[in-house]
């Protein structure tokens, strides 16, 4: 029986290769439950990972920069020019040739120095008469009142011999006066700057002789706009830094109190110490003037944005989220901004805040703190120019 079976599969074998089949779909199609929970388990932690390393990888990547605020000083940055404090145009105030000049334009002269000797003329002979004139007009009016007193003369004998020895007094005073102005001097200390009279000329009364500046203290002024009006004070400190990087020190000494009609500025005034007369008149200065203190941090002009509504500020990064936060600028310079506004420490974004909105989640590179000390000592020790933070500062 079982070698007839042989015989029968040896010479049919096709059915052994039809069996193989058969049973190969049959394991394929029934359930294998031969898994155990660990390796399930590990499947899912795997799958879960690979989500969230995609989700991970889709988040577009930002670089962030942790600032603190510090406290600085807002300046008001003027440019004008120097003047003198006061100037004159010294006249004549007599007629008469100049003799003598004592002085050259460009001197420094003090107040009451002779300048200029102008002739006297007959003014002295004229002085010698009046002053004997009046000492006779003395000794009547005396002797009448003598008289009077004794009811020896009528009183207007004495009114008459009164007027004339008033009238006598009033010319002696005259040409001592005239006399004096034939001495021409310094109404205050100054440097001469223009002759317009030589030696030799005929002056008539207003002839102008020489221009007086006094250039100590010198005035250097600006313009200020109003926006700036309520924090400028009378007699505040103010530092000038001239073209040659001289830098001076100086107290506001005017404001306008009305604007100009054609630049609706206010004029301010400064006054510098200048007993040298080293800081010339008509030099282009800068005037850094104190206003406020605020708490403000120092970023690179890169880092600002804006909002929807056109409002300048700066993107945070908090959990995560872009925000937006608007600021105040406080001072501007070659390198970069100081901002207000801030209520504590920030993460600011620095890198790739045009390639996200406010509300998306990002995934923050942390740059770390931003070092603001050297840029703090450097707008402290440049008190009187800009807030200036060293090179390259972002």
């Amino acid at each position: 029986m079982f070698s007839r079976i042989i015989t029968f599969i040896t010479l049919r074998p096709y059915l052994i290769a039809l069996v193989i089949v058969i049973l190969l779909v049959v394991w394929m199609v029934l359930p294998h439950h031969t898994e155990t929970a660990e390796s399930t388990n590990q499947q899912s932690q795997l799958e879960s990972e690979s989500v969230d390393n995609e989700q991970r990888t889709t988040l577009p990547k930002v670089q962030t920069t942790h600032f603190v605020t510090k406290k600085i000083t807002k300046y008001l940055t003027l440019y004008g020019r120097s003047e003198a404090n006061s100037r004159a145009v010294i006249r004549a105030e007599i007629a008469g040739k100049i003799i003598s000049i004592n002085a050259n334009k460009g001197d420094y002269v003090a107040r009451n120095k002779n300048i200029v000797n102008i002739e006297k003329g007959e003014l002295a002979a004229q002085l010698k008469q009046a002053k004997a004139s009046l000492l006779e007009r003395e000794l009547t009016y005396k002797a009448v009142k003598s008289l009077n007193d004794k009811g020896l003369q009528g009183r207007v004998r004495l009114a008459e011999e009164n007027s004339l020895f008033l009238s006598a007094q009033t010319i002696l005073a005259q040409l001592q006066l005239a006399l004096k102005r034939t001495r021409v001097v310094a109404p205050f200390n100054g440097i001469l700057q223009q002759q317009f009279s030589d030696l030799g000329d005929y002056l008539q009364v207003g002839d102008p002789i020489f221009s007086l500046e006094n250039v100590d203290p010198m005035v250097i002024r600006g313009d200020a706009t109003e926006h700036y009006m309520g924090d400028l004070k009378l007699g505040s400190t103010v530092h000038a830094t001239l073209l040659s990087g001289e830098i001076i020190e100086g107290k506001i000494s005017f404001i306008a109190a009305m604007a100009d009609s054609d630049s609706s500025t206010f004029r301010v005034e400064a006054e510098f110490p200048n007993p040298e007369q080293k800081v010339l008149s008509g030099i282009s200065a800068k005037l850094a003037i104190p206003l406020y203190q605020v708490e403000a941090i120092y970023v690179s002009p890169s880092a600002l944005a804006l909002d929807e509504q056109g409002n300048l500020g700066v993107k945070l990064v908090k959990d995560g989220v872009v925000a937006f936060q608007g600021i105040t600028l406080v001072e501007t310079d070659n390198d970069g901004v100081w901002l207000s506004g801030f209520t504590g420490d920030v993460d600011i974004i620095t890198l790739g805040q045009g390639f996200v909105k406010v509300g998306d989640q990002v995934d923050a590179v942390d740059q770390g703190e931003f070092e603001q000390d050297e840029v703090e000592k450097k707008q402290t020790s440049d008190h009187h120019s800009v807030n200036t933070p060293p090179n390259g500062a972002e």
